[in-house]
């Protein structure tokens, strides 16, 4: 239990600073290695992001304000490819 709640106030601190999971609206990619997964998104602003996951468990999202389909593309390829590291 001591480590469920280590979880949960980890989640309340990523909430807080927001980088908790993002409302995105549709997903358009997904790159997947290994145990590394990225799915490539799109928000209701129109705004490009990712979405990361390893183990099938969730990292991390982001989102690229004023960037393109394909900057996210290379995001989520970096990452599933253990260039970037979303940690």
């Amino acid at each position: 239990m001591n480590e469920l709640n280590r979880i949960r106030e980890k989640n309340k601190e990523f909430i807080k600073e927001g980088m908790g999971m993002k409302s995105f609206e549709k997903q358009y990619h997904t790159y997947q290695r290994d145990n590394r997964k990225a799915e490539v998104w799109k928000d209701s602003n129109d705004n490009w992001g990712c979405r990361f996951w390893e183990n099938k468990v969730w990292s991390k999202d982001e989102v690229y304000k004023g960037k393109s389909e394909s900057y996210a593309e290379c995001a989520a390829e970096n990452y599933v490819e253990g260039i970037k590291d979303v940690r």
